[in-house]
């Protein structure tokens, strides 16, 4: 039904979704015919009864593990003593940061590897603490994000000398240890948990400035970037939902730079198999989550309007779509590349019609470990976040429901009033009466409503068949 995505100029096709097909990995290219030759080559041929990314291996599992792999040292002391050494050194490293009064920022004292790797073992466990130590923490939060202007076009003066020699290297090393931060407290108050979020906050603000303005970031740090963000979506959105924990409060945020970063990684180093094999996989970890489909819908949409303008030209009105939905799509991204990033995130819910079913969406590590701890529920399908499930399938539904309308060239008619302020409604003239409160549909407007219910109609009795 979403019909085949034909590239502007040439013949080609590149096959309408299908939620259980296999996916190809891509290389940017100038040419499309260069890029049929390179998933060719890697021996990715078109198999209809596979699935995505079949031939790859997924990062989920050493994701799910990276904070035992990352542990500092000082975890091996007593609590308290780790503590204590994390507690003098961040503060007088952070002294020197200038953060409150950037006039007072200081050279820092560290000049060898060794030193900063040392610094670097005590701030990874300091990320580690108890939010109770929230005053920590934010000084080790502070640290580090100072620490990663290396990568920027201006460094900060309190970057130590080997951070600005070889910056992407030990960016590679905060992100990774940036992981511990996200990770949910358990038994925390509603006070120290909403610190947590406002410090993950600081550090998801600096990685966008990352993404967006670093002109030196190698690709090897790219791909750390996006599998810390998978990572800490992982570790906050995986679990069950429970209201307003540190994952209900921090969902939208993760979500949104998520998919925000890895569009600018698809113009700037298009993220490998592997990687998207793991999104895929971790995404379906997320679906209970409305705002996951929220997230996908917006991304859906935007690369759409894009498409929309280099497959049929001026053929289709353009679409209306809000201004920071569009921006979502970095100005300079190649045909190819929208192509291919449209392909495989449209895929990356699996078969949207399991949203409807609660025995599919349960099926993950995190809800059979909650069945099991828990008195209250006995089956993972009995959990109350399951409860909007309906909702969310709703909206998955009006999203591909706004994407099949967009190729009918109707989707303005029917879908901007969902997005942009409603307009004033007009007045009557002078010459027509009032209109009476049981004056029936316009006829306008009813084949508008038709239209849309029989799109979301056709959409459910597609994906049911696929």
């Amino acid at each position: 039904c979403l019909g085949s995505l034909q590239l502007a100029g040439e013949s080609k096709q590149l096959a309408a979704p299908d939620w259980n097909r296999l996916g190809q990995t891509v290389v940017i290219a100038s040419d499309w015919h260069q890029i049929e030759n390179i998933k060719f080559n890697e021996g990715l041929s078109l198999n209809p009864r596979g699935k995505m990314y079949s031939d790859w291996s997924s990062l989920t599992v050493q994701l799910q593990t990276l904070g035992t792999a990352t542990q500092s040292v000082l975890a091996k002391l007593p609590q308290e003593d780790g503590k204590q050494v994390v507690a003098s050194v961040v503060h007088t490293v952070a002294a020197n940061l200038g953060i409150t009064v950037p006039a007072e920022a200081k050279p820092s004292p560290l000049q060898t590897e060794q030193e900063v790797n040392w610094c670097m073992e005590v701030i990874c466990h300091g990320l580690c603490l108890p939010l109770e130590d929230h005053m920590v923490i934010r000084d080790c939060v502070n640290i580090y994000c100072e620490w990663l202007s290396a990568l920027l076009p201006n460094p900060k003066l309190c970057v130590p000398k080997p951070v600005l020699e070889d910056p992407n290297h030990y960016a590679r090393k905060i992100i990774t240890h940036f992981n511990h931060l996200f990770v949910p407290r358990k038994g925390e108050a509603q006070e120290t948990i909403h610190r947590q979020a406002v410090v993950c906050h600081r550090v998801l603000r600096r990685v966008q400035e990352l993404a967006q303005q670093s002109q030196i970031m190698e690709r090897e740090t790219w791909d750390t970037l996006l599998s810390f963000l998978l990572a800490i979506n992982d570790a906050l959105l995986a679990p069950p939902a429970v209201k307003d924990d540190v994952g209900d409060q921090l969902c939208e945020r993760v979500l949104g730079v998520l998919y925000e970063i890895w569009l600018i990684a698809c113009v700037k180093s298009f993220p490998g198999p592997t990687l998207w094999k793991t999104f895929q996989e971790m995404c379906m970890n997320w679906r209970h989550r409305t705002g996951l489909v929220t997230q996908w819908n917006r991304v859906n949409i935007a690369l759409l309007a894009r498409q929309l303008t280099f497959m049929y030209g001026g053929k289709m009105p353009q679409l209306n779509i809000p201004k920071e939905d569009a921006e979502l799509v970095p100005e300079h991204m190649t045909k190819e590349c929208i192509a291919q990033a449209s392909y495989r995130f449209l895929n990356s819910l699996g078969n949207p019609v399991e949203l409807s079913k609660p025995d599919k969406v349960c099926q993950t590590q995190q809800f059979f470990q909650y069945a099991i701890v828990s008195d209250s529920v006995i089956d993972p399908t009995h959990h109350p976040c399951l409860h909007s499930l309906p909702n969310i399938f709703f909206k998955a539904m009006k999203g591909i429901s706004a994407m099949v309308d967009a190729y009918l060239g109707t989707y303005n008619s029917l879908h901007c009033g969902t997005h942009d302020k409603a307009p004033e409604a007009e007045q009557p003239s002078s010459a027509s009466p009032p209109l009476s409160p049981l004056t029936p549909t316009p006829p306008a407007s009813r084949k508008n409503i038709i239209l849309g219910t029989n799109t979301v109609a056709l959409v459910y009795l597609v994906l049911c068949h696929l």
